[in-house]
């Protein structure tokens, strides 16, 4: 198999000793403990804004701690998801505690304290995603941090194993193909969050969630239609406008906040997919629900901190 032109090999970090600046350039500010010398081997695989990290290491006692002293105001937000492929770990988060083993992932959020206990052998994937735009493609991840998701069958099998074929083979991905590639991992890794029902909510609950996910779907469907509003959604899903409104402030939401957020994050991906100047940026826009250009340019740029001209000329480091 031969590398895409401008292919960016993957960074392998040794870490044959704790070194608290690898760990916080690799994940984040945190501190590790260990009750002997901890050998860490970690293969750093960038897909656009995302990083596939797989660590491997051998250690005993070894527990990985996020708390407030490790936090600051300029810190960037990010979730975390771990599969482990060898071994286990516990984590300790918002006040819940699962276990990962093999077949499972969990995710922790950086914004939030959290203590991570691994099993002496570990291997792992762990896919950083920064917090927007995990949060533009999903709701309710306060639902689903700090607890086991079962990825054994169905689309855990596909997100995770996308995720492990991505990891072994991105020294073969060039810079546009690896963006593509993130696209796709994030795209599973939300529609996985999003069919995920945590064990312990209430029959209420869980039907509000399923009359969203109804909403979501419906919203995806429909955002070309410039009329698109909560009068439109609630009619084509059969609820009353109100009761829509409710089920989408109960994730923290405003149902014209994630249509917004949605048609953004449809039009950078199609930007990237087709790459500028294949297909004029207007009619990107104009096809997921933009009438007016200027408007569309000054939301772009305030939700990801770029204009669409530059996300082709380096800018994805700007992108949150």
């Amino acid at each position: 198999m031969h590398a895409e032109p401008g292919a960016r090999r993957p960074s392998v970090v040794e870490m044959p000793t704790y070194a608290p600046e690898t760990i916080s350039r690799l994940f984040i500010n945190l501190e590790v403990d260990s009750a002997e010398r901890i050998n860490s081997r970690f293969l750093v695989s960038p897909m656009g804004e995302l990083s596939l990290i797989r660590s491997s290491h051998i250690s005993r006692n070894c527990v990985s701690r996020r708390l407030q002293r490790h936090m600051t105001d300029g810190d960037s937000s990010y979730f975390f998801a771990c599969a482990p492929l060898q071994g286990q770990l516990r984590i300790q988060h918002l006040g819940r505690s699962c276990l990962l083993k093999c077949g499972d992932l969990g995710f922790v959020t950086t914004d939030e304290e959290y203590v991570i206990e691994m099993s002496d052998t570990l291997d792992a994937l762990w896919l950083r995603i920064p917090a927007a735009l995990l949060l533009s493609h999903v709701a309710g991840m306060k639902d689903v941090v700090g607890r086991t998701i079962d990825v054994s069958r169905g689309i855990g099998v596909a997100a995770t194993e996308l995720m492990l074929v991505s990891s072994r083979t991105s020294d073969d991905l060039g810079d546009r193909a690896a963006r593509l590639v993130g696209q796709s991992i994030l795209g599973f890794v939300g529609e996985l969050v999003n069919s995920t029902q945590p064990g312990d909510h209430s029959q209420s609950t869980a039907y509000r969630r399923k009359i969203l996910g109804r909403a979501m779907d419906f919203i995806e469907q429909h955002l070309g239609d410039e009329a698109l509003n909560p009068e439109a959604i609630a009619h084509g899903i059969g609820i009353g406008r109100r009761y829509l409104s409710q089920i989408f402030a109960a994730e923290g939401l405003s149902v014209m906040r994630w249509v917004l957020q949605r048609r953004l994050e449809r039009c950078r991906m199609e930007i990237e997919r087709c790459g500028l100047g294949s297909v004029p940026i207007h009619e990107i826009a104009y096809r997921f629900g933009f009438s007016n250009i200027s408007s569309f340019n000054r939301a772009f740029k305030a939700h990801f901190g770029c204009s669409p001209r530059l996300l082709f000329s380096g800018a994805d480091t700007l992108l949150h």
